[in-house]
C-alpha cells in the first residue's frame, strides 16, 4: 500500500491542494459578494441625490450623498520643461529609455532517444524602447551588451489638489479612481532645443533614426479632464466626498464618468460586481474540476484501476455540483430559500446524471 501511495502522491496533494483552494476561494468570493450586495442596497436607500448647482448644504454632513455634474480642477498641472499644461485631475510623465533586451531560443539536439538529447540555446539581443529598467548584468553574453543601471529621468504622475463637482470637493480616494488616460498632444516645443518631438514623444537623444542606448523619450497623458461630466456616490464628510463605511464593513464609493441617476449608477456597480463574482466563480469550479480530476485518478491507482475511469462531462457535472452546494450553504444565513434551491438542484444534477450515466468497466482509458 505504501508502494503505491509513493507512485500517486502527488496526485494526492494536487487533489487536495485544488479543493481546499477552489473551496475556500468560493466561500470568499460568495461572502464578499453578499458584503458588497447588502451595502450597495443600505447605500442606495440612504443616499440623497444633490444638486450641484446648490451651495453646499451642511445638513448633508454624514450621509451618502448622490452628486452629478462638471469637473472643477482649479490651479493646472504642468511640466515646464516641455510646455506642458493641462486642467486635468491627472497627468502622468510616462519615460521609456532604450535598452538591450536578451531573448532566447530552445535548441534540441541529439538522437531520437529523449534521455540522449543536449539541450542548448541560442541568445539574441535587440534594442528597443522600455519603460523597466532591464539589467543587462545577468545577460549571458554581456560583452557590447551593457544598458544603463538608473533611469535618467523616472515616470510620475501629478494629481490635482483640489477637484470639486459644483460645492463639494473629491476626495484622495476618488482622485486615485482616475485612470482612464488619454495621451496628450502637443505642437508647442520645449525651450529645451536639445529635447526633439516626434509623433507625441519628446525624445532626448542625438539622432531620432538612430537612437543610443541610454537615451530616453518621454510622453504625456491626463485623466479627469476639467469641465467633464461624472458621477459620484459617497459619504460627505467636512464638505467632502469620501467613502462610505456599511454595517457590513464594506467600503463604498462610486465614480462614473457621465451624468447618471441615482437609480442607473448603482446598477451598473451591481453589474460590475456580478461579473467580478461569476469570474471568481468560474475559477473556483476549473479547481474543483482539477481536484476531482486528480482524486479520481489517485483513487483509481490506489485500488488498482478497480475504480472505472469516468468521462470528462462527469467531472464538469460533480464538480459543478460541489461548488453549488459551497455557495448554498455560504447563502444560508443570508437567503436561505436560495441555499435550499440551490442545494436541490445541486442533488438533482448530482444524482440525476448518475442514474442517467451509470459508470461501468466498459471502455476504461489508460490514465
Amino acid at each position: 500500500m505504501f508502494g503505491v501511495l509513493k507512485t500517486c502522491w502527488l496526485r494526492v496533494l494536487l487533489a487536495l491542494a485544488s479543493a481546499i483552494a477552489g473551496s475556500s476561494l468560493l466561500m470568499w468570493n460568495e461572502t464578499k459578494a453578499i458584503g458588497r450586495a447588502l451595502s450597495l442596497e443600505e447605500a442606495l436607500n440612504g443616499a440623497i441625490t444633490v444638486d450641484d448647482n446648490i451651495p453646499y448644504v451642511e445638513a448633508y454632513e454624514g450621509k451618502v450623498i448622490h452628486l452629478k455634474g462638471l469637473l472643477v480642477t482649479g490651479e493646472p498641472l504642468t511640466e515646464p520643461d516641455y510646455n506642458i499644461e493641462v486642467q486635468a485631475v491627472k497627468l502622468r510623465r510616462h519615460v521609456e529609455m532604450y535598452q538591450w533586451k536578451e531573448e532566447y531560443v530552445e535548441n534540441h539536439f541529439g538522437n531520437s532517444d529523449p534521455n540522449s538529447q543536449s539541450d542548448d540555446r541560442s541568445y539574441y539581443y535587440t534594442r528597443d524602447w522600455w519603460d523597466d529598467l532591464i539589467d543587462s548584468r545577468s545577460f549571458y553574453i554581456r560583452s557590447g551588451h551593457h544598458n544603463p543601471t538608473t533611469f535618467p529621468l523616472e515616470s510620475k504622475t501629478y494629481v490635482s489638489d483640489r477637484v470639486h463637482i459644483g460645492q463639494y470637493e473629491l476626495d484622495d480616494a476618488l482622485k486615485e479612481r482616475f485612470n482612464n488616460f488619454v495621451g496628450v498632444s502637443s505642437d508647442t516645443r520645449p525651450k529645451n532645443s536639445t529635447i526633439k518631438v516626434h509623433g507625441g514623444f519628446y525624445y532626448h537623444c542625438h539622432d531620432l533614426l538612430y537612437p543610443a542606448v541610454g537615451d530616453i523619450r518621454v510622453w504625456f497623458s491626463y485623466a479627469g479632464l476639467e469641465d467633464s461630466a461624472y458621477t459620484v456616490v459617497g459619504k460627505l464628510e467636512n464638505g467632502r466626498i469620501t467613502s462610505y463605511k456599511s454595517s457590513y464593513s464594506e467600503n463604498i464609493l462610486l465614480l462614473y464618468p457621465g451624468e447618471i441617476s441615482l437609480h442607473n449608477v448603482f446598477k451598473l456597480q451591481n453589474r460590475s460586481e456580478q461579473v467580478t463574482a461569476w469570474g471568481h466563480r468560474l475559477v473556483g469550479w476549473i479547481l474543483l474540476y482539477f481536484a476531482t480530476f486528480f482524486a479520481t485518478s489517485a483513487l483509481r491507482r490506489i485500488s488498482g484501476q478497480s475504480i472505472p475511469n469516468v468521462s470528462v462531462s462527469t467531472y464538469l457535472v460533480v464538480s459543478l455540483s460541489q461548488g453549488m452546494m459551497i455557495i448554498a450553504l455560504v447563502y444560508t444565513a443570508y437567503r436561505p430559500m436560495l441555499s435550499f434551491v440551490l442545494l436541490l438542484v445541486s442533488s438533482v444534477l448530482f444524482f440525476g446524471w448518475f442514474k442517467t450515466h451509470p459508470i461501468s468497466h466498459q471502455n476504461l482509458r489508460r490514465d
